[in-house]
This record gives structure tokens, sequence and C-alpha cells, in this order.
């Protein structure tokens, strides 16, 4: 952003209809914009930062003109600041505004009616700044905000060129990776049906309080995402992507209501069926096992669930080869240490424990060999 810095009056600045940070349940005037950015970030220590220091010249915000008012600009970086010095003005410009906001006000020293700004043609200079700075830079929005804001990238990119190419030369443009960008894409895609069927009621779940993060994690692995719809399979059985994005008949709405209420329902004990995000990969696994799929659906837990499936003997063998390792590594010890109880005791479970196992692959080989 190299452009000359010039002042602008505050009451020529409009807050940005287009800010990826908004939720879609927030309406896009003036008023509703001021009222969500002042209830939700925090916006008395910014605030109380201006009216100490001033606005701080050397980082201007970022604007564009506003086609439709003349001789008026539209902030596309630095709504929060916009607002902030809006509220020092006249805090009840706020629907809602509070004893501190006014307080700060007050007492301010500074109360600016000019701000610096940065003036570009089109919207498109603008946004792979952005990019630098809140994808990849220092001041990371929040991931849904990260996901609209690629998507605005990813519309200005030539529609005719394969998606493949439109995710690369948008992480080209902010410095960020291909498989980024285009998981970002598929989880704003499967999370847009999500919230088109108004989050299925889900308690407590909107725009607001969904957990981005823990859907694109999901939707990043194929095996759920194939469940789901953002990928498909090849004659070989390979996984490949479907592009949600661009061709969103592809998605499984029914899929993608399951996974929303395993994701995000809570029981009576603030409980989800898939709980810790660490658990996805026993859900990619059952996803992927119809016998353990069926168990799930009717109500098995997912430890359960994931006992059908093929995984959980990948599993057992880690665990076998690393009790192994060790085992073998105690052994070596043993001669150099003294008697202690508590070691002759976990040694004998220890023991109990390899019997236990040989008895049981013992039994399963003789019961497979019958056969």
């Amino acid at each position: 952003m190299t452009d000359a810095i010039k002042n602008v009056k505050i009451n020529d600045l409009l807050l940005d209809p287009q800010n990826p940070r908004l939720p879609e349940s927030v309406e896009r005037d003036q008023q509703s914009m001021l009222d969500y950015i002042a209830e939700t970030t925090s916006i008395e220590e910014l605030m109380e930062a201006i009216a100490e220091n001033d606005f701080f010249q050397g980082e201007p915000i970022i604007v564009v003109p506003d086609q439709e008012n003349k001789g008026k600009y539209i902030v596309v970086e630095g709504n929060r600041r916009l607002t902030a010095v809006k509220l020092l003005h006249d805090p009840a410009i706020c629907s809602s505004p509070g004893a501190r906001m006014r307080a700060i006000a007050g007492e301010a020293k500074y109360k600016p009616v000019e701000i610096p700004v940065v003036a570009r043609k089109t919207r498109s200079e603008v946004l792979p700044y952005l990019g630098f700075r809140h994808i990849t830079g220092v001041k990371q929005w929040e991931p849904l905000a990260k996901a609209r804001y690629i998507e605005q990238l990813f519309a200005l990119t030539d529609s005719k060129l394969q998606a493949k190419v439109r995710y690369t030369d948008i992480a080209r443009a902010i410095g960020s990776r291909r498989d980024h960008i285009k998981r970002n894409l598929d989880a704003l895609a499967v999370y847009k049906v999500i919230e088109d069927a108004e989050f299925y009621e889900i308690d407590k779940l909107d725009d607001k309080s969904i957990k981005f993060a823990v859907l694109s994690t999901a939707i990043a692995d194929e095996r759920i995402g194939y469940f789901v719809g953002t990928h498909s399979q090849d004659a070989d059985g390979e996984y490949i992507s479907t592009d949600p994005i661009v061709n969103p008949s592809k998605l499984n709405k029914k899929a993608i209501s399951e996974l929303a209420h395993w994701l995000y329902e809570k029981d009576k004990k603030g409980k989800t069926k898939v709980g810790e995000s660490r658990k996805l990969r026993e859900l990619s696994a059952v996803v992927a096992n119809p016998k353990a799929l069926a168990a799930f659906r009717a109500g098995a837990t997912l430890s359960i669930a994931y006992q059908f499936t093929s995984d959980v003997s990948a599993d057992f063998i880690e665990l076998l080869y690393q009790a192994d390792g060790v085992l073998t590594e105690a052994s070596g010890m043993v001669a150099t240490v003294q008697y202690e109880e508590d070691a002759y005791q976990v040694a004998r479970r220890i023991s109990e424990n390899i019997k236990l196992i040989g008895r049981e692959l013992k039994e399963k080989n003789r019961l497979e060999d019958e056969f």
C-alpha cells in the first residue's frame, strides 16, 4: 500500500457491508454494523488508546470510493478503528452505550475529526493486502472471517479457469498455500449448507458461536470429506476433490446435517457425540465403515463404533510396538535399580496384561483355523 496518505473527515467514512468479520445475521445498514462492532470487539480498549494517544498516523485505514454516495468512502480495512473514533465523539450513536464507553468519551484528550486514509479505486486492489495482514500476517482474523475473505478473492479470479488454478492464484496473491485456500473454501461451502438450514435448530448454535475451525479440520479429512461430498472417488478408489465452492450440488445435505449434529449438538452433560477434535480421526474411520456408521447412527458412542473399524487393529499393533520398545528399554535397566514394591506391582500387572493379550490372540487364531 504505497499510495499517498490523506486525511478524511470521519463523517465521510462508511462501514463496509462486505466486511468478512460480520456474521450473515447482522443487517448491512450502518447502525447495525456499528452496533455489532461495538458490542463484540472490546471496542472500549481501542477507544481508550485513541483517546489518550490520538489516532496513529503511521497506520492509515484503507478505503474505496462509495459508488452510491459521491464524496464518501467505504472502509475496507479499519472498520473497528473508525467505529472507535465515531464513539469517542458520541457514544449515543451506539444502541447500547456502556458506562465505561461514556466515561472514556467524556474524558478523552483526543477526538479526531479527520483520520488518515489510503484510497484505492477498487476493492480488488485492496484484498491482497488484507490477505497479507489478516490471513498470513500478525493480525489474523477468526477462521470463519478468513474463509469469507478468501471467498471474496475467489470471486475475483477467472471463473473460466479450473478451480485448482484459481486456488493457486489466490495463494500466490496473499502468500499462502493452495491446500490452505482449498480447505477454507471447502469448509465454507459446507458451512453455507448448515447456515441455510438455520443451523438445524441446534441449541445455541449460530453464525456467531459456531466453531468453524472444527468443521474445517473435519472436512480436511478425505474420508469425512467423501462422506459429506467435498470429495469423490475415482475408479482406483483415490479421493478427488469435487470443488464444492463451485459445485455445491455435489454436497450431501443429509450427511452434512448428521455431521453438524455430531460436532455441535450437546447432551445434558454439555458433550457432543464427537467430543474433542482429536476424536475426528476416529470419526473418519467410522464414516468410512458401514457397520461402524450404522452403530454410531443407532446411538453407540464414537469409541464403541470405532471398534467396528479396521483402524482399531492398526492402533492395536501400534500400541504393541510402543509397549515392546518401552519394555525393552526397561529390561535393560532392571539390573541397575534397587527393589521397589511399586515397581514390582507394576511389573506384575504388565505380565498379567501380556498373558491376557496372548491368550486372546491365540484363541482368535484357533477360531479362524476352524473355519
